[in-house]
């Protein structure tokens, strides 16, 4: 049998495929596992194609056949060709763009969308990466496609990560990389069975829920005060201030509220609600709607007990109160995104320089208001810290259940007991 050429000015979309390598257009001698296919790209799209195997072995026969099919599919509307599979061929590349238009929300099939935070797309994303920079030690990645994954590299990136990440992470970048060739199979229709769907997670060690005592949050507060704030970043020398003038209202606010960190940095004053003497935050529970990818009434109570509305009336209760700026840095020059990171690196950095020996951060400081709640609120705890999806607000009327308990809340937590 003679070996397939292509001419230098072959049709486009026309190439030859080895069934034994899987690569297009190879230089190998598998004579007898060579064949043509046409490949269709579909208008409107940057990576889909159609995909047909051809029956011709010489070059002119392959070209009046591929002219054959991409009539048919343009008359079809690119849709699938009664003799072919649904059969789309993404190179790893194509497929990593694919996934981060459905992760960002700007996936073409809009029943499809999934809502995921900033953070989650960007951690994906990068347990990708690392998956790629495996396989690009292996394979040609420009051309690989995504059904060329085999066993073996997801074996090679195993024993990678093994040595990169701790148990916890570890089983979040295999997960990751499982849910995006899901993605490409069950929504995107690729004809392969899932590499990384078997696989032996690590067992993750329980860790003991450590809180922060008066003591300690207060030896933070003032290393802010006291301490050099300029920190050594490894590598390249360079050095980063750690200060920001909003730190300390940002520590005392995670403290008192049990946020989280972007409930905390997101506060206004025209969140603060209230009924009777009852004072509270009513936010969006966004973590609630983001979980079950829907926009809803899903909203988090936080009471506004003594302590907190102390600390409320010390920055300027009676003025801001109607407004709708940020409590938390209001004149912000920065984003979201980077005053929570700022937060979570600055507590850990000065938790350091006070001398504070104990392993915790930043997220420590909703479970030690969590901790504090609990010992006042006992099963009422979920409603105060947004494992409920209960409550309607009209105006300034709350469901009597849900008002007892924060009114409760109110009245009686006190972070440290005091």
């Amino acid at each position: 049998m003679k070996k397939l050429t292509l001419p230098k000015n072959h049709l486009k979309g026309l190439k030859i495929y080895c069934n034994k390598c899987k690569k297009y257009n190879p230089k190998c001698n598998h004579i007898d596992d060579l064949l043509y296919r046409v490949v269709v790209h579909i208008p409107g799209t940057k990576n889909s194609t159609k995909i047909k195997t051809l029956i011709s072995k010489n070059y002119e026969d392959a070209v009046k056949e591929s002219i054959d099919i991409i009539k048919e599919l343009k008359s079809n509307d690119y849709r699938d060709l009664s003799t072919d599979n649904d059969n789309k061929e993404y190179t790893m590349i194509g497929a990593i763009l694919k996934y981060n238009q459905y992760l960002s929300g700007e996936y073409e099939l809009k029943h499809l969308i999934k809502k995921v935070s900033e953070g989650h797309r960007k951690e994906s994303l990068r347990f990708i990466k690392l998956f790629c920079n495996v396989l690009k030690s292996h394979h040609n990645f420009e051309i690989m496609r995504v059904r060329d994954v085999s066993v073996k590299d997801v074996s090679r990136f195993y024993e990678s990560m093994e040595s990169h990440y701790g148990a916890r992470t570890f089983n979040k970048c295999m997960i990751s990389l499982k849910s995006f060739f899901n993605f490409l199979i069950e929504i995107e229709k690729v004809d392969m069975k899932n590499p990384f769907s078997v696989y032996n997670s690590k067992s993750v060690l329980s860790t003991i829920n450590e809180t922060i005592t008066k003591d300690e949050f207060e030896r933070i507060l003032d290393s802010i005060d006291s301490s050099d704030s300029l920190h050594k970043l490894g590598g390249k020398g360079e050095v980063k201030n750690m200060y920001r003038d909003y730190l300390k209202l940002g520590f005392k606010l995670f403290l008192l509220t049990g946020g989280r960190r972007e409930e905390v940095v997101d506060l206004r004053w025209s969140d603060i609600y209230y009924s009777g003497d009852t004072y509270f935050f009513m936010i969006k529970n966004k973590k609630v709607e983001r979980n079950q990818n829907i926009d809803g009434d899903f909203n988090k109570y936080i009471p506004i007990n003594s302590d907190l509305f102390d600390l409320l009336n010390e920055i300027g209760y009676e003025e801001k109160k109607t407004s709708k700026d940020f409590i938390l840095c209001p004149d912000r020059n920065e984003s979201v995104l980077t005053i929570m990171n700022t937060l979570s690196k600055s507590f850990t950095f000065y938790k350091n320089k006070s001398g504070v020996t104990k392993n915790i951060s930043l997220k420590h400081l909703r479970k030690t208001y969590i901790s504090w709640v609990n010992q006042v609120m006992g099963t009422d705890t979920r409603i105060l810290t947004s494992h409920s999806t209960d409550g309607v607000l009209k105006e300034h009327y709350l469901d009597p259940t849900i008002l007892d308990t924060i009114q409760k809340g109110m009245l009686n937590i006190k972070v440290f007991g005091q």
